[in-house]
């Protein structure tokens, strides 16, 4: 059966496969704490929403339907939470606003995490599944009816949207980045007390390199993309949860430093004084955003960039549209 297809019994027993309209969704994982890069605070990710709520009310995503589900990582700021809770179904231009609010766990799964709530706690209420982090919004009309179009392909399992640096990286065969990766972070994985993780992380890591010498797409930007119902499922069943670890990430009390960028100093400092949650964030990067969408290819399906890229991806952290390197 296709995803939009279910399966009737009639009076005499007799049953009848019948078409029906397929259920959308988009999954917009937030947090109201401190962050590395803007927005930087409460107040900074409230400004975020309010304008990516509007644009979700005057964008056409190409679908009949499509609801907005606001997933909270919870850390305990009361103004980001009722800030929610006031848009709380407002209507968007086909559907509505759903919050949830996940508990804080001690920063575990972090938008990985609240994605894989969402969908465990909703799986069969929609046939579509799109995902998202709160830094970013399409603007592209459409978006999402071309994204399902390609599902018409059963082979496909992920349509990655932010597929700017993938694309360059298989271009130029260029997984210099992942192997640095793989070398830089081998002791701090252990001295952190994550070495549970480094065989998966290492794992992860040549898969992806071996896709790359293989020509395949192997993973989508910021966990940014289309998926079905009956794929996520499969993930499910296998793993128990969508690809993330459940490593803790303490949540900062203070402004993150800012040293001067685009230079050795930068990256040296930023790697020494932070450098637990440098190691944390790249375990989520592997493990997580990278694993996110690779995973299909363990099911015999594939990875497949939406092809309209240029000027489809705002972000509020560059404050520009990402694109092609």
């Amino acid at each position: 059966m296709s995803q939009t297809q279910r399966q009737v019994k009639l009076q005499n027993g007799i049953i009848m496969t019948v078409e029906s309209k397929a259920k959308n969704c988009k999954v917009i994982a937030t947090y109201f704490g401190s962050r590395r890069h803007y927005p930087y605070d409460c107040k900074d990710t409230i400004e975020v929403l309010q304008d990516s709520i509007i644009n979700e009310k005057e964008l056409d995503p190409g679908v009949k339907n499509l609801d907005v589900i606001i997933v909270n990582h919870d850390c305990g700021n009361k103004e980001g939470k009722e800030f929610l809770n006031s848009i709380n179904n407002t209507k968007t231009f086909c559907g509505r606003i759903r919050v949830i609010h996940r508990d804080w766990e001690e920063g575990k799964g972090i938008s990985l995490g609240s994605f894989d709530y969402a969908f465990k706690h909703l799986q069969d209420e929609y046939d579509y599944w799109f995902f998202q982090e709160d830094d970013y919004k399409l603007v592209k009309k459409n978006y999402y009816g071309k994204g399902v179009e390609i599902f018409k392909n059963p082979l496909v399992g992920f349509v990655g949207y932010d597929m700017g640096a993938t694309l360059y990286a298989l271009k130029n065969k260029d997984y210099f980045d992942l192997r640095i990766a793989q070398f830089v972070f081998y002791l701090p994985i252990i001295i952190w007390g994550y070495s549970r993780y480094l065989k998966r992380f290492n794992r992860a890591i040549n898969e992806a390199i071996n896709l790359m010498k293989r020509n395949k797409l192997y993973y989508a930007g910021g966990m940014m993309g289309l998926t079905t119902q009956k794929n996520l499922k499969k993930v499910l069943e296998k793993h128990g949860r969508l690809p993330h670890p459940r490593v803790p990430n303490p949540q900062h009390t203070q402004k993150f430093k800012q040293f001067p960028k685009n230079t050795i100093m930068y990256y040296f400092k930023t790697f020494f004084y932070y450098n637990r949650y440098i190691t944390g964030y790249f375990l989520y990067a592997i493990l997580g955003e990278l694993e996110f969408s690779r995973v299909y290819y363990d099911f015999g399906l594939r990875i497949e960039a939406f092809p309209d890229y240029k000027k489809l991806i705002y972000s509020y952290k560059r404050k520009r549209f990402k694109g092609v390197k």
